[in-house]
């Protein structure tokens, strides 16, 4: 009885680990790990080399004569004749005008009006038959040794201003011109109006063209920043109220560096601090980019 009993609690044994390999789960096969692909960024970079940055204004002005001279008359009546007309030539002592200062019941008399300087005529304010007296101006008269551009600068700009800067001038009358000129005289008074300063151009050379009257848009150029590292203004992010640019790395990565910006001239950057000449400056695809992430270099279209 006892063998048969040992008998049945074997066969169980061998039963119970049978069932248990039968439902025991199979181990799967082992896979060596991959290393997930890490993401590269196509970027274009610029080298970085010394340069000048020109800060200038952008300016409206009048052209008018250098010198301009009202002429009265020495006599009060009435204007009997005008016998100049608008931009007449003239010289000294050539009659402008005549004034009849004859009055009712007295004997009819002329009196000459004479040109006081020689140049031309800008304006004729009074007509024929127009009374006068001598505090009227008959007409005023232009210098013909030049003409000169009055502008009008906002009190923010004036710091910049000094005698001699260089201007480009524009004229509506001749697209894709530039004359030359330089500042002449510049206003030591502020207008409280307007909060500006009036200044004064003339032009490098006389030009036949050129007339007094013509509306012109001005460059002007002011501090210079010679021997300076630039990048394009667009490549600079700003991080967390910081500014910083992204420099290729010799190693294919990108490096966040933080720069000090000086002025800043139709999208070029001045950069006072942070980056160095010869070092490559990424100039596309910033806003995708951090530190340290990998980077390939291509060509710009």
């Amino acid at each position: 009885m006892k063998e048969t009993h040992k008998k049945v609690i074997l066969v169980a044994v061998v039963a119970a680990v049978v069932a248990g390999v039968a439902v025991a789960p199979k181990k799967q096969a082992q896979r060596p790990k991959t290393e997930q692909s890490e993401t590269v960024y196509s970027v274009q970079v610029q080298t970085i080399e010394k340069t000048s940055v020109q800060e200038y204004l952008s300016l409206n002005g009048n052209i008018q004569t250098n010198n301009t001279i009202s002429v009265y008359p020495d006599i009060a009546g009435k204007i009997k004749a005008v016998r100049v007309t608008l931009g007449s030539n003239v010289k000294r002592g050539d009659v402008i005008a005549t004034v009849d200062p004859s009055i009712p019941g007295s004997v009819y008399a002329e009196s000459p009006i004479y040109a006081p300087i020689s140049g031309k005529i800008t304006s004729i304010p009074l007509t024929t038959g127009t009374a006068v007296t001598t505090t009227s101006a008959i007409a005023n008269i232009g210098t013909t040794n030049g003409l000169q551009i009055k502008a009008m600068v906002p009190e923010r700009d004036v710091a910049a201003l000094k005698n001699g800067l260089d201007a480009d001038i524009s004229l509506v009358a001749y697209k894709g011109e530039t004359f030359k000129a330089h500042v002449n005289k510049v206003s030591p008074i502020l207008d409280e109006t307007s909060r500006t300063k009036e200044i004064y151009l003339l032009f490098d050379a006389d030009d036949a063209r050129i007339n007094a009257g013509m509306y012109a848009k001005i460059k002007l150029y002011t501090t210079k920043h010679e021997n300076v590292v630039a990048v394009p203004y667009e490549c600079v992010a700003t991080i967390d109220g910081k500014q910083n640019v992204y420099i290729a790395k010799d190693d294919g990565t990108a490096e966040r560096r933080q720069v000090q910006v000086g002025v800043i001239v139709d999208g070029t950057a001045e950069i006072v601090s942070g980056i160095s000449e010869g070092e490559k400056v990424i100039v596309s695809g910033v806003q995708a980019l951090d530190d340290g992430v990998k980077i390939r270099i291509v060509e710009g279209k």
